[in-house]
């Protein structure tokens, strides 16, 4: 299987549908995968990549303390198929030995164990293909001021209106 290299663009919401989607781009082309995942994991992926540091462990941080305690480490993350309208992952964990495990993942899981592990993150390319969304120009320029717009925000709430 060949495999693509991907950074995590972020996590948005539908507007429409209220729903949370893991945004993941191809490394090397504009290519982007859109995952639909859980409030949960979206705020565990969102707080990682805004440096939000939570007072008490978060699942997924707990989950890579005892991933460590017994001496593993999470070499990957392969985002590799949809399956009856369900995106599947891949983790590959290995022990001290050197002997390999994988394991079967939601994709939001895999994605937010890899960020905190600094592990990298794969896409099939055949998911890719099939999945991946790319961009017109005017809609990347678009996308790029959301981002920048986005990104400029310090995650204060509003103030309430009268």
């Amino acid at each position: 299987m060949e495999l693509r290299r991907a950074v995590v663009d972020g996590v948005r919401i539908q507007m429409i549908s209220g729903t949370h989607v893991l945004l993941l781009r191809d490394a090397e082309e504009a290519r982007y995968l859109p995952i639909p995942i859980g409030p949960n994991e979206a705020s565990a992926i969102a707080y990682h990549l805004q440096g939000v540091t939570p007072e008490r462990p978060l699942t997924h941080d707990t989950a890579l303390q005892a991933i460590r305690a017994l001496g593993a480490t999470l070499r990957e993350v392969r985002i590799t198929e949809v399956r009856e309208e369900t995106f599947r992952a891949r983790m590959v964990m290995v022990d001290l030995s050197g002997e390999e495990a994988e394991l079967d993942a939601r994709p939001s899981d895999a994605v937010a164990l890899a960020l905190r592990a600094d592990a990298p993150i794969f896409i099939s390319a055949e998911l890719l293909s099939t999945e991946g969304i790319v961009p017109e120009a005017a809609e990347e320029e678009r996308l790029s001021l959301f981002r920048d717009f986005v990104n400029s925000l310090d995650g204060e709430e509003p103030p309430p209106t009268r």
